[in-house]
C-alpha cells in the first residue's frame, strides 16, 4: 500500500500542535517529526498554513461524506457540530496564535464550501442571483463559524440543541412574527 505523504505530514503536525503553539512549529520541526527532507515537505506544501488549510478541507470533505446519510438538513448541522466540538481544544490552539485572523479566514472558506455543497446536495435550484447567493453564503458562513467558535468553546455543549437552533435561524423559523 503506498504511503500518502500528505496525510503523514498532516497527522504529524496535529501532534504537535497538540504540545506546542502553532507560533512555534517550524516546517524545520515538521520536516525532523516526520523524518522527511525538507524537500519532502515542499514538494507537498508551500508552508505550515498550507498543512492548516489541507487539514481543514479534508474535515469538510469527511463531514459532507456524513452529512449525505443524514436524513435532513438540521441531522446534517448537527454531525457539523459535533465534530467542531470534538475539535474545539484543536481549533482553540491554532486560533491562539500570530495567525489568527488568517485561520478564521481559513475556517470560514471551509464552512463555505461546506454550505455551498450542502445547498447543492439538499436543494436543486436556488432562487437566487448569483450574487445574491454569494451574499447569503458569505453571511452564513460567518454567522456559522461566530456561533460555532463562540459555543464550542463552551463546556457541555448539546450539539443537538444547537443544530436545531441554527436550523431554526437558516430557515427563517426562529423569529416569527405574531400573529
Amino acid at each position: 500500500m503506498p504511503v500518502n505523504m500528505k496525510d503523514i505530514i498532516e497527522e504529524t503536525f496535529k501532534k504537535m500542535a497538540q504540545k506546542k503553539s502553532l507560533d512555534k512549529i517550524t516546517v524545520k520541526d515538521l520536516v525532523e517529526e516526520c523524518q522527511i527532507s525538507r524537500q519532502t515537505f515542499y514538494y507537498h506544501f508551500c508552508d505550515i498554513m498550507e498543512v492548516i488549510e489541507w487539514s481543514l478541507q479534508k474535515g469538510v470533505e469527511k463531514m459532507m461524506e456524513e452529512s449525505r446519510r443524514a436524513k435532513d438538513p438540521e441531522d446534517a448541522l448537527k454531525i457539523f457540530i459535533t465534530s467542531a466540538v470534538e475539535n474545539g481544544k484543536s481549533i482553540d490552539r491554532l486560533l491562539d496564535s500570530q495567525k489568527r485572523e488568517e485561520i478564521e479566514k481559513m475556517i470560514v472558506r471551509a464552512i463555505r464550501s461546506y454550505i455551498e455543497k450542502m445547498v447543492k446536495e439538499y436543494k436543486r435550484e436556488v432562487s437566487l442571483s448569483y450574487d445574491d447567493l454569494q451574499v447569503t453564503l458569505d453571511f452564513y458562513s460567518y454567522g456559522i463559524v461566530g456561533l460555532l467558535l463562540e459555543n464550542c468553546r463552551k463546556p457541555g455543549v448539546d450539539p443537538e440543541r444547537l443544530a436545531h437552533q441554527m436550523a431554526l435561524l437558516l430557515t427563517g423559523n426562529m423569529v416569527k412574527e405574531k400573529e
